[in-house]
């Protein structure tokens, strides 16, 4: 990432050289001036990213010299008395066995307006990602801590963004924030650079089970009964709403990877990063990802653990793949 530079002028000539190392001088005050204020914009206010854990983000290393956390709010799955909190360490075997035998199929609890205020701290400048607002109440939440915030410091700057999707987010939305940051851009430029971004990202399902989508009113209850009845795996996908819509229905799981490749022709990937969530499925996820670098021969492909909500959605051996257009 490149700072802007600030050209500083030539000495200009003069009828005096006083006066010419006076306007050399000055020039070169007023660039130090700029590059110290912008430095100062950059380390006197700290900026935090926060997300749901329905909608992760890929943080990459080593940026250094940005004062910047990332943190995520977890949702709380409920399966009869047991709350499994989705954040690290969760035990997403355990949950899915007592999920599968539990009559209900569980429940789920987006974060509170408290638990985002919590994650925000006192950062001046905050976006929050939310997942879908489609598909939960995450969104409403984040939007009720914002106006509580503001009320308590109008000062601050807070954004919360509706992903429309879920999984986790490529490199390349934190990456955009970055450099707007080291850049010296202002909140709201950066902020609709992200929105940007974000509109721009794709997100497929490969579902292990339609059982729980089913169960939270996500999908039709006679889409659950064929799958149930003739053993049917399904492809969808993020609709520009934030919705699942099935894109492909299919017998068995041995057509998952070439109708994954389809999709991924039909909804314009060529290339690139591309990030692959999974439930309990690295075995799987890693053959998918030779089979993308395989077709597209400049794919960037990270393979990572879905969270506790995605896998309760998905399933077991599901995927969730995103892709920046």
């Amino acid at each position: 990432m490149k700072r802007n530079a600030h050209n500083q002028n030539g000495e200009q000539k003069g009828r005096l050289e006083v006066d010419s190392m006076t306007q050399e001088v000055d020039s070169k005050t007023q660039s130090m001036d700029g590059e110290s204020d912008r430095e100062q914009r950059k380390s006197n206010h700290r900026w935090k990213l926060v997300s749901d854990s329905g909608c992760s983000l890929l943080v990459p290393d080593g940026l250094a010299g940005i004062d910047i956390d990332y943190a995520e709010v977890p949702f709380v799955i409920s399966v009869d008395n047991t709350d499994y909190i989705d954040e690290p360490g969760i035990d997403i075997e355990k949950m899915l066995e007592h999920i599968a035998n539990c009559r209900s199929g569980g429940r789920t609890s987006c974060p509170s307006p408290h638990a985002w205020l919590e994650a925000w701290g006192d950062a001046e400048n905050v976006i929050a990602f939310t997942l879908s607002a489609a598909l939960s109440g995450s969104y409403n939440s984040a939007i009720a801590a914002r106006h509580m915030a503001l009320e308590k410091n109008p000062g601050r700057n807070i954004a919360v963004i509706n992903t429309c999707g879920a999984g986790v987010f490529p490199e390349q939305l934190v990456n955009i924030i970055y450099e707007g940051i080291e850049d010296g851009d202002s909140f709201d430029a950066i902020v609709s650079a992200a929105d940007k971004a974000v509109r721009e990202i794709q997100v497929m399902f490969a579902l292990g089970s339609l059982d729980n989508l089913i169960k939270a009113g996500r999908l039709n209850k006679l889409v659950g009964y064929a799958a149930h009845r003739f053993n049917i795996s399904a492809i969808g996908v993020a609709s520009p709403g934030g919705r699942i819509e099935l894109r492909h229905k299919f017998r068995g799981m041995k057509k998952t990877y070439s109708k994954l490749i389809d999709t991924l022709r039909e909804t314009g990937f060529a290339g690139g990063e591309l990030v692959i969530s999974h439930c309990m499925n690295e075995d799987g996820a890693e053959k998918l990802g030779h089979l993308i670098k395989a077709e597209w021969l400049d794919a960037d492909v990270s393979i990572v653990p879905a969270s506790g909500l995605c896998s309760y959605y998905m399933g077991k051996g599901g995927m969730i793949i995103t892709y920046r257009e």
